[in-house]
């Protein structure tokens, strides 16, 4: 198997990490792989905010996610789960890139899409895990919208998109299983 197929293959969603920081040169190589992924037009519209896992942005984002789910949440059990979860949206990871893009364009949402992908396997080439995270789209979105987009700093026309934690593994994960049957269709 080829070393992007193999790649591609052991990629798995990674929900624990240790301390150790991303070195410069490891986050501009992941930074690099995100903005060699193609944009319609060659608009290259996605931005990239790198945040420091320990910087006080993230916990505050990570509030307000809490805030906002409890006030969505169905039922108090539902509720009980979110309150007594301790983990945060990045669990811990050293480095989040939260993306940004062209809130005009319409491709914009797909571009960071594919721009994520690439961080993520690029990081599992590295040997490193990463989180595709959305579960903050209600917050970036929200009320404190203009707020989180400043802190972060959007270019004036971008909007949230998507995130994506990376760090080196605390714990393993199996890659999903696929049923190529139920998915895939042949016409």
């Amino acid at each position: 198997m080829n070393e992007v197929l193999k790649t591609i293959s052991q990629r798995s969603s990674i929900r624990a990490y240790t301390a150790k920081k991303l070195t410069d040169a490891e986050i501009k190589a992941l930074i690099t792989a995100g903005l060699q992924a193609p944009t319609a037009r060659n608009m290259q519209e996605v931005h990239i905010s790198v945040i420091d896992g320990d910087n006080p942005i993230l916990k505050e984002i990570d509030t307000q996610c809490k805030l906002t789910m409890l006030k969505a949440a169905p039922d108090d059990e539902t509720k009980a789960k979110i309150e007594s979860n301790p983990n945060n949206f990045y669990y811990n990871a050293p480095t989040v890139l939260i993306l940004s893009a062209d809130k005009d364009f319409k491709w914009s949402k797909l571009d960071a899409g594919i721009t994520v992908q690439n961080i993520a396997l690029a990081a599992q080439s590295m040997k490193l895990g990463s989180l595709i995270i959305g579960i903050i789209d209600d917050v970036m979105r929200g009320e404190k919208k203009d707020y989180f987009a400043k802190l972060l700093k959007f270019p004036d026309d971008h909007e949230f998109a998507i995130a994506v934690a990376v760090g080196h593994r605390a714990t393993e994960k199996e890659p999903h299983e696929i049923d190529f049957d139920k998915s895939v269709s042949f016409i």
